[in-house]
């Protein structure tokens, strides 16, 4: 009978151990699949280690040593070399674990001076791309850091060294203290942004201000203007924003037609001969058009600067859609600027100014004039308008099937030669004039004017002129001035403004990149170079891993040095978005020892307490059978006789309910209770 009390208790205990080493095998067995199916990253062996170290270590020695620096990266042994000690002593770039300064010196100016992609980078310097996109920005932000020391203002209290030993010039120009212009870079930018940046180009551009003195180093730059944004606009912010270009008073600065003629710049005669190429054939004929060579001669130095510039660093001359986002793209020509300085001070290439010298006189272009009157202009108007709503005008462009469309249409209708060149520069000319009229409007309450078609003027009361002239004199020239196709142009060129919000100066950038604080680098364990010399192995931290049990002998724990969901979850993610600390592993990915294990570890526990809690639940909704061995424990101690005791142990065998509320009362009151609890069946 004691065998058949026993039966149902047994049988329980067993379907518990059951469950808990199935739950355990599920666990394992899911784990294990889930692992497998990912891609697992493996620690590059030490043959593998020791050869990548050994190629990166001939880079360098080539650099240094073959003659080729200039060619490679765009200056001498010398002036590299230079260029690393002062990052690293005053732009506070630091070597990392496996990587110097002057290899992220030399990967950088690869890219820049070459307009290479990481991914060429990656493979030539035997790095992941991760690393050297890490090490690109690294040493971006430490050149920006120098522009305090290589991008200066002149204070305008001595001659230029051009301007004295030239009769021509002096001293007719003594007081000119450099030359201001602008130039396009290339940028990639959302769609939802491209009509913005989409300006005389055809494709998305920043415009960048720059000034410059006579021997072609810049000393103000102002970059990130949208390639829509008009010169004086442009002009206008960076008199008036906080880090400012300043003209000492007396100085003033050469410009081109383009822009207004002040006290503080000089622009050349209107209407009057001025490209050196059109003296070539012609001398000048009378004191306006001597100034006006004289000029441009002087205000050469300028586009023979940025010629120089982007021959240096062919990344920011690219036509192609860079590699690098908008604001990086600016930044890219911050620090080129930053550097071409610093080679003219170290190591100055006569060759390539000479050669962009020759290049700039010989260019010249013929093309064929045509004169639009407004008739044709309302036609090219309205032909755009046809395309854009064809869908032909993408991003804030006209593609080429739009153009060779509107040059069939208005030859038909001009019975004229028009080629895509003439309506291209007729539509910066129409976007131009536009500009002008939509940035003075900016910001006003245009409730209070009024466009009149018959008239083609802006209209409104002379008080409401009067408080726009005051704060904004310029637009007194507007008030008796036609705006014709005033809603058309509206439509197509409104949404296209420039709005400014990525222009900085270096100085701008450097106090912006300041006040967010130094890049905080998470470095990690050598674990490559600890397995290349036996320091450590797999077996050691899986020994590790097992003496910090917590007595599951039942369990087995995979190594999670072998895999490591965490670490690639993580991968994945740095791969669409920046994660906040960097990584100094170059070659391996990131490892974390104890995460794999504590994930198990806290299931196993997890499973535990839910089995506690089962069991309980299982015992308060089923009653408890004692064996007769159980029952007989219980009582021995009681100090019954032979025969009372034989006779308990039969009547709680019967009666398993008394025997269970038995079993729950102090053990000083059962022999009482017991005996009244046989009494009372008696």
């Amino acid at each position: 009978m004691d065998s058949e009390l026993q039966k149902p208790a047994q049988f329980l205990r067993v379907r518990q151990r059951q469950v808990v080493h199935l739950l355990c095998l599920l666990m394992a067995i899911l784990t294990y699949r889930a692992l497998a199916n990912t891609n697992r990253p493996k620690l590059p062996s030490r043959k593998l280690i020791l050869k990548r170290q050994r190629i990166r270590e001939q880079l360098l020695h080539d650099l240094s040593n073959g003659g080729q620096c200039r060619e490679l990266i765009r200056m001498s042994e010398q002036a590299f070399k230079k260029l690393c000690t002062i990052l690293q002593q005053v732009g506070g770039l630091r070597a990392t674990q496996r990587m110097s300064v002057e290899e992220h010196v030399a990967r950088f100016l690869h890219i820049v001076g070459n307009d290479f992609r990481n991914r060429f980078v990656s493979w030539l310097y035997r790095r992941s791309k991760s690393t050297t996109s890490r090490c690109f920005h690294r040493v971006l932000r430490a050149i920006i850091s120098l522009e305090s020391y290589y991008i200066q203002q002149p204070k305008g209290d001595v001659v230029q060294k051009e301007i004295q030993e030239k009769k021509r010039f002096y001293p007719y120009f003594k007081n000119c203290i450099g030359a201001v212009d602008r130039t396009h870079v290339r940028v990639k930018v959302p769609n939802k942004d491209a009509p913005r940046y989409c300006g005389r180009k055809g494709y998305p551009t920043i415009n960048v201000l720059a000034a410059c003195t006579f021997d072609l180093k810049f000393t103000y730059i102002l970059s990130g203007w949208e390639g829509t944004a008009s010169d004086s606009r442009i002009l206008k912010n960076a008199l008036n924003r906080e880090d400012k270009l300043v003209i000492p008073k007396g100085r003033y600065y050469l410009v081109d037609a383009g822009l207004p003629h002040t006290t503080t710049l000089m622009a050349p005669y209107r209407g009057v001969r001025y490209h050196l190429k059109e003296y070539s054939a012609r001398a000048p004929e009378n004191a306006k058009e001597l100034f006006n060579l004289r000029h441009a001669s002087l205000r050469n130095a300028i586009e023979r600067a940025f010629g120089v510039l982007k021959r240096t660093f062919p990344i920011i001359r690219s036509t192609q859609e860079p590699f690098y986002s908008c604001e990086t793209q600016s930044d890219i020509f911050l620090a080129c600027c930053i550097l071409h300085n610093f080679l003219l001070e170290e190591d100055r290439d006569k060759n390539l100014e000479d050669e962009v010298k020759m290049m700039k006189e010989e260019q010249v272009t013929k093309k064929e004039h045509i004169k639009w009157t407004d008739w044709m202009d309302s036609c090219f108007i309205q032909s755009m308008m046809t395309q854009d709503d064809k869908g032909l005008r993408i991003s804030g462009s006209f593609i080429p099937q739009a153009y060779s469309n509107m040059v069939e249409e208005l030859n038909q209708k001009f019975g004229k030669s028009l080629t895509k060149s003439h309506l291209k520069n007729r539509l910066k000319t129409l976007k131009s004039g536009f500009s002008q009229w939509y940035d003075m409007f900016r910001g006003t309450s245009l409730s209070a004017f009024d466009w009149n078609s018959e008239t083609q003027l802006i209209e409104a009361d002379e008080e409401v002129w009067a408080n726009l002239i005051n704060s904004k004199p310029e637009a007194i020239s507007l008030k008796s001035k036609k705006i014709p196709n005033y809603n058309e142009m509206i439509a197509l060129f409104a949404k296209d403004r420039a709005s400014g919000v990525h222009v900085e100066t270096p100085k701008e950038k450097n106090a912006r990149l300041n006040k967010i604080g130094d890049i905080k680098v998470e470095k990690i364990e050598e674990v490559d170079q600890l397995l290349a010399s036996n320091d450590i192995t797999l077996e050691k931290q899986q020994k590790n891993n097992d003496d910090d049990d917590d007595g599951l002998d039942d369990i087995q724990v995979l190594s999670p040095t072998c895999f490591s969901p965490v670490q690639n979850s993580s991968s994945k993610k740095y791969k669409t978005k920046k994660r906040k600390h960097e990584i100094e592993d170059e070659d391996e990915p990131e490892v974390e020892p104890e995460s794999f294990e504590k994930v198990i570890m806290s299931a196993v526990k997890d499973v535990a307490s839910a089995m506690r809690e089962g069991n309980k639940i299982f015992e308060n909704s089923h009653h408890r059978v004692y064996t007769g061995d159980e029952i007989y424990k219980e009582l021995e101690p009681m100090d019954l006789e032979p025969d009372e005791l034989v006779e308990a142990l039969m009547f709680l065998l019967q009666n398993q309910s008394d025997a269970r509320t038995l079993f729950r009362v102090p053990f000083k009151i059962r022999k009482t209770l017991l005996k009244k609890m046989m009494g009372a069946s008696k």
